[in-house]
């Protein structure tokens, strides 16, 4: 046994007794669960983007890309199962079909949590960041208390997160200053590129578990699929359309969010109800490969980060900022 299945070994226990506290707990950290999924974040980032502030959404967005495509890399590198997986005392209370550490929840969770706590400027707003360590101790509890995740996959997970959080806070300035200063053909080229090396980093990532093959006591867990790249297919579809849709954004002259809460209400309703069109209608009418999914993913971005705000201009539901920059 590795040093690392030794420490997994010495976690299950503490896994059972969390398990045993009242059946009344589930129901409450399945709910705080949510709270760190990239779904809930990215469902978050419209209504950031369109209503609020287009430089919150984006750094929502950036954060929550960069936080799901690492955590994915590092799950392929280490390979670790679930606790669930390799213990039948362990409940199952989340079905997961990729590997555990580290843990997405907790990545994700701690990096956009962070995130939104850095954009809190007004004094006192200290216990922005303190809500934001509170929301994150919930959530990587609720993952240990589900069955998902062992106490290492959590801690893991923090520390990427907090890494993530902290290059994207470093680098916001820098990076923007550099982006600026590229050509249309040039922003295009580097959105590509990013894209591309999302998908290569992970399938380098799989390449030392060349041969790899399902251990037979994981097989109990039921359906499994912990080397599939599609998650990581839709991210860099995703990363791709929103660089994309920046750098064209840019060039037309940004907006503002401004205006009553009637018209960003109906902004968000409006343009969700396209998101979830181009969602559900192109799942149902395109294959369901990996070319196709990855445009998928690019166009719901493009929408969402062009589109949109074009339409709600032309609706007269959002007005031109006539600047060359995101307004925080």
């Amino acid at each position: 046994m590795s040093p690392l299945d030794d420490l997994r070994a010495a976690e299950l226990d503490p896994i059972v007794w969390l398990q045993s506290l009242p059946a009344a707990l589930e129901p409450v950290m399945e709910f705080v669960s949510l709270f760190g999924t990239e779904t809930f974040f990215l469902f978050l980032l419209p209504l950031f983007y369109w209503c609020v502030s287009p430089r919150a959404g984006l750094l929502m967005g950036v954060v929550v890309l960069a936080s799901a495509s690492t955590n994915l890399v590092g799950k392929l590198l280490f390979h670790a199962p679930r606790p669930y997986w390799i213990d039948a005392r362990i409940r199952p209370l989340g079905v997961e079909e990729q590997f555990g550490m580290p843990s997405g929840h907790a990545q994700i969770a701690t990096a956009t949590w962070g995130a939104l706590a850095s954009l809190v400027r007004r004094p006192g707003a200290r216990w922005a960041w303190w809500a934001a360590g509170v929301i994150t101790a919930l959530i990587a509890l609720s993952r240990v208390y589900l069955g998902v995740h062992f106490i290492s996959d959590v801690v893991l997970g923090v520390l990427l997160g907090l890494g993530v959080l902290l290059a994207v806070l470093g680098l916001e300035g820098r990076v923007t200053r550099w982006w600026l200063a590229r050509s249309l053909g040039a922003q295009l080229l580097f959105a590509a590129a990013v894209s591309g090396v999302m998908i290569g980093a992970a399938v380098l990532a799989n390449l030392p578990h060349e041969g790899w093959t399902l251990p037979q006591a994981w097989a109990a867990a039921g359906r499994i699929d912990p080397e599939n790249l599609d998650y990581m297919v839709a991210l860099s579809g995703s990363a791709l359309g929103m660089l994309a849709g920046v750098a064209f954004m840019w060039r037309l002259g940004w907006f503002t969010t401004a205006g009553p809460a009637w018209q960003r209400v109906l902004r968000w309703a409006l343009g969700s109800a396209v998101v979830a069109l181009l969602w559900y209608g192109t799942r149902e009418l395109l294959p369901d490969d990996s070319a196709w999914r990855y445009l998928r993913y690019a166009a719901i971005s493009l929408w969402v980060q062009l589109g949109a705000p074009l339409t709600f201009i032309a609706l007269g539901l959002m007005t031109r900022e006539k600047i060359g920059a995101p307004a925080p």
